[in-house]
Order: structure tokens, then C-alpha cells, then sequence
């Protein structure tokens, strides 16, 4: 009897511990199924790409846009700006600058015959001795600052037909505004910080006092415009019709601001910035 309870004892103990084994694997089994589970939601996860939320997609592409049409806007302007610069040096109308022209040109700026030199070097790539209108046009979106600074010198030096006398004889001529000339006021305002009413009514309040306007013109320091004033000044110089080609036979005090303008925010433009 005692070797049959022994028998007995042995036979629970064995079953119990196959029992324990069938559940040790089945734990055992299922933990490695779900580390399995894990692993293929990561896989899945690298996989997939994360889908931004609607709202941030939107904020992203809208900047996007903005950014986008600062550049082409400020290309435009110095579009204009090198044409002009072309037209001006290439004092022979052959189509192309030579040595000589060049340094006729950039003299009047102050450059050296030796900066003149390095300049026109840099500049003439196909090593003829004078720059076609490409070598030009990749010498200045190299480094815009020269072309900028002439433009800006000649535009500034154009504002001498903004006198008191022709601002009445202006407002003879057009006591109302016609063909998108109060936008070029527009410009002018905002430069000089007198934006507070941009409205035909806000241009005769400052063309009341000419002397003040026309001082303030000439004492203007381009380097004070602030990125916010750019942006603004960008508004309207980057509509279509605000070329210095549209406003060519208008009154003179439009024409000249209008090239102000364009002068001015052209000075965004950075060498870093590419011409496409």
C-alpha cells in the first residue's frame, strides 16, 4: 500500500509538472508571437509615412507660397533693374559692354581703375574682352551690389524733377487718380514712413507740404527699411503693371518715384539668390 501511495504521489507530481511545462511554452509561446506583433507594427510604422495634420500641411504649403513669390518678385525687380544697367553702360549699342564702358560706368560710383579691373575680369567668362548680355547678367546675380547701388544712385539722382512747383502743377493735372498712379504714392509713403492713410485723400495730406516730402525723399537712408517696411513696399511694386515701362509717359513725378521705388526694392535681392 505504501508503494502504491508513492506511485500514486509520483504519477500527480509528473502530470503537475507537465502541466506547468505545457503552460511555461504556451506563455513562452504567446510572448514571442507578441514580440513578433511589435515588431512588425515598427516595420510597418518605418514603413509608412507619417501623415501630417491637415492644418499644419496647409500652414507648410502656404508658407511655401509666400516664399515662392517673395523670390520671384525680388528677381523681377532686379530683372528690371539689370536690363536698365545694360541698356545705360553699353554706350555704343552694340549689344555687348566693353572694358571701357565698364569703367565709365562704375567710376561714377567710386570704384577704382583696380576694382573696375577685378570686376569686368570676374565678369567676362568667355575671355573676348567684352561681356554679352549672359556673362552680364550671371556677374550680376553673382553679386547684385553693384548694379544695385547704380540704380539706386540713378533713381535717387532722377528725383531732382520732384519739385514744389511740379507737385502743383501735379495736382492740376490729376485731381483724381487714374492708370494705378496713386500705387507709386503708395510706395513712396511706405519708404518714408507715412503710411498711416494710404488713400488718395493720405497723398494730398502729404503733397500739402512739399518741402517736407521732398526733404524727406532726398534724406532717406536705404539701409533703415525694415524687413516688415520690404515686405509692404513688395506689395505693390510686385503687381504686373509696376514697371518703370508702364508709368514711361506718365508725369514725370511718377515716373521718378516709380523708379524710386523699384530701386529700393530691388536691394532684397541677395547674391545667394538665383536668376530661375
Amino acid at each position: 500500500p505504501q508503494f502504491a501511495t508513492f506511485s500514486n504521489l509520483l504519477r500527480q507530481k509528473l502530470v503537475k509538472g507537465r502541466v506547468m511545462e505545457k503552460e511555461q511554452r504556451e506563455e513562452k509561446r504567446e510572448g514571442h508571437d507578441k514580440d513578433k506583433a511589435k515588431d512588425k507594427d515598427k516595420t510597418k510604422d518605418a514603413k509608412e509615412p507619417k501623415v501630417e495634420p491637415k492644418a499644419d500641411k496647409a500652414d507648410k504649403a502656404e508658407k511655401e507660397k509666400v516664399e515662392k513669390e517673395k523670390k520671384v518678385a525680388s528677381t523681377k525687380q532686379m530683372m528690371g533693374a539689370v536690363e536698365e544697367a545694360f541698356k545705360k553702360w553699353d554706350i555704343t549699342g552694340d549689344g555687348a559692354i566693353s572694358k571701357y564702358e565698364l569703367h565709365a560706368a562704375l567710376t561714377q560710383l567710386g570704384m577704382s581703375e583696380a576694382q573696375v579691373d577685378q570686376c569686368f575680369k570676374s565678369a567676362d567668362l568667355s575671355r573676348d574682352g567684352v561681356l554679352q548680355y549672359e556673362e552680364f547678367l550671371e556677374w550680376v546675380f553673382r553679386d547684385p551690389a553693384v548694379v544695385q547701388q547704380y540704380c539706386l544712385k540713378s533713381a535717387k539722382e532722377g528725383l531732382h524733377v520732384v519739385t514744389a512747383d511740379s507737385c502743383q502743377e501735379f495736382w492740376k493735372k490729376f485731381p483724381e487718380p487714374e492708370g494705378n498712379i496713386e500705387k507709386v504714392f503708395f510706395t513712396a509713403m511706405v519708404i518714408l514712413n507715412e503710411d498711416r492713410d494710404l488713400s488718395w485723400t493720405g497723398v494730398k495730406q502729404i503733397l500739402k507740404k512739399p518741402q517736407d516730402f521732398l526733404t524727406k525723399l532726398h534724406n532717406h537712408d536705404p539701409k533703415s527699411m525694415s524687413e516688415a517696411k520690404m515686405r509692404k513696399l513688395k506689395y505693390f511694386t510686385s503687381k504686373d503693371f509696376f514697371t518703370q515701362d508702364y508709368f514711361k509717359s506718365h508725369h514725370p513725378i511718377v515716373q521718378a518715384l516709380c523708379n524710386w521705388a523699384l530701386a529700393i526694392a530691388a536691394l532684397e535681392l541677395k547674391s545667394s539668390d538665383k536668376k530661375h
